[in-house]
């Protein structure tokens, strides 16, 4: 059974899945586990045969709805019956559009036919053809492939920073929850909060936080990671404030990265004030890796040596980390209590890229295909020139306010159409691009790879002369995230 997951009107989140899959009352429950726990239930379904596995699957707090006569079933059933797609859209549209509460906040599985399509346009926020695709499927095999690295004691650590990776927060959060990972990181307090309100329960580490945002962290059972002496007293003081006892915190070491955490000089100052601090409690040591090669060696001695100096002193366990995604394949010896897996998991890490899935797919569509003569130019700035011969080109609708560097532009890269590579020529506009399709059997409305499996966000980087991570958070927000899942 497959799904898509997008996000839709007044806060909700649409679930499309085809009526010919295996949908019985397993699966309908599956479909729910990777959404929102947060969010009440709705279906949306035409075909009446399979009312009896919905009914199996769902409690009384789920509002269900057919498009179908009602006069084809028992009329005790507890079921909002409109004749056609066209009733419930004016249904919806009635309540002031967008800001209806018809649909507010729910999770809304609507089970596909033709007949309902004009629902999914109606209830989906983002009607635009480019598209972020994010295949659940193969994330979960990417987390699996690097925790057969590991120990079966040594924890595992996810990063959801910068709204995961640019993929989505709670989505991707609710996919961690089932497959069992440790702890969630993320960058700052307001991205823990998401989480939190989208009812996520795993433990979340939050890896820069705000000093003017500890109160709201507390509340939200957020835990910081704490690199300075600064941090650490406020910290504390916070959680006196509010009645909170051995709250847990973690204490980043700097080892060579030079950036935040404490040094070894400051190691005996830190083991003498911990101590004396009766409101926090460190659940955790770890540093921060500068490299994947020798230096990073020299790095995990160091941290070796200075958290276990810390460590030695407390009178309770704490766990340690250092391995990032690279630091998992190549220095598995120092996996102390748990890893950290960040670009590794999208299937776009330096070193694992030929073993794990892509991910995440950035596509979208030919909108228009116009035959342009010899001479003639396209674009602005007329750098787009045509030769000595004709040729056509297609007409993309994304640009660089999608994410889609302006540097990319001229034939730097190109997009997939069809199985064919086809050039991007001219100058990235802001919200359109041209591709050269001459010889590709192409037509409007074919959907295109802008970068996924050729070219791959690796590809991209190289060429902008920067990261992978780059380019997949550079993916802007108006860009319609999809999720698929097979179950």
């Amino acid at each position: 059974m497959q799904f898509k997951i997008t996000q839709g009107i007044n806060n909700c989140t649409v679930i499309c899945c085809k009526a010919d899959t295996n949908l019985n009352p397993a699966s309908i429950k599956k479909i729910f586990n990777h959404l929102p726990k947060n969010k009440k239930h709705a279906i949306i379904f035409s075909d009446l045969t399979l009312l009896k596995n919905i009914k199996k699957a769902v409690n009384r707090k789920i509002r269900l709805i057919a498009i179908s006569k009602k006069d084809k079933i028992k009329r005790n059933v507890n079921i909002d019956f409109y004749g056609n797609a066209d009733e419930l859209i004016k249904n919806i549209d009635t309540n002031n559009g967008i800001k209806s509460k018809f649909f507010n906040g729910e999770n809304i599985l609507i089970i596909e036919n033709p007949k309902l399509k004009p629902v999914i346009e109606r209830l989906e926020l983002k009607s635009r053809p480019t598209h972020f695709e994010i295949n659940l499927d193969s994330l979960a095999y990417n987390i699996n492939y690097f925790r057969r690295k590991l120990k079966p004691t040594t924890k595992m650590l996810c990063m959801l920073k910068a709204n995961s990776y640019g993929t989505g927060n709670y989505e991707v959060a609710c996919l961690m929850q089932i497959t069992g990972v440790d702890y969630l990181g993320v960058a700052a307090t307001d991205e823990g909060v998401i989480l939190r309100k989208s009812g996520i329960t795993l433990p979340i580490i939050v890896l820069t936080p705000e000093i003017d945002n500890l109160e709201l962290m507390i509340r939200n059972d957020l835990e910081p990671e704490i690199h300075n002496f600064r941090s650490l007293k406020t910290f504390n003081e916070t959680c006196k404030k509010l009645g909170k006892y051995s709250y847990p915190i973690h204490i980043k070491i700097n080892s060579g990265m030079n950036r935040q955490g404490f040094s070894a000089a400051q190691m005996d100052e830190l083991i003498y004030t911990i101590p004396k601090l009766k409101h926090v409690k460190v659940c955790s040591i770890f540093t921060h890796l500068a490299t994947a090669d020798s230096y990073a060696l020299e790095q995990l001695d160091r941290f070796d040596a200075i958290s276990e100096k810390l460590k030695v002193t407390l009178p309770y366990s704490v766990i340690r980390h250092a391995l990032n995604s690279v630091g998992i394949e190549r220095f598995s010896n120092y996996q102390f209590d748990m890893v950290r897996l960040g670009i590794g998991m999208y299937g776009i890490g330096e070193f694992a890229c030929n073993k794990t899935k892509i991910t995440g797919k950035l596509t979208s569509v030919i909108t228009q295909i116009e035959k342009v003569n010899a001479g003639e130019t396209v674009g602005y700035g007329r750098e787009g020139i045509i030769g000595k011969k004709a040729k056509t080109i297609g007409v993309v609708p994304v640009g660089y306010a999608d994410g889609l560097n302006r540097r990319l532009g001229k034939g730097k890269t190109y997009f997939t159409v069809n199985g064919k590579t086809a050039p991007v020529i001219g100058n990235i506009c802001m919200d359109l691009c041209m591709i050269d399709i001459t010889g590709i059997n192409a037509k409007e409305g074919d959907r295109v790879e802008i970068f996924g499996d050729s070219p791959t966000a690796v590809d991209i980087a190289k060429i902008l002369g920067t990261i992978s991570y780059e380019v997949f958070t550079g993916v802007a927000e108006r860009v319609k995230r999809i999720y698929t899942i097979s179950e």
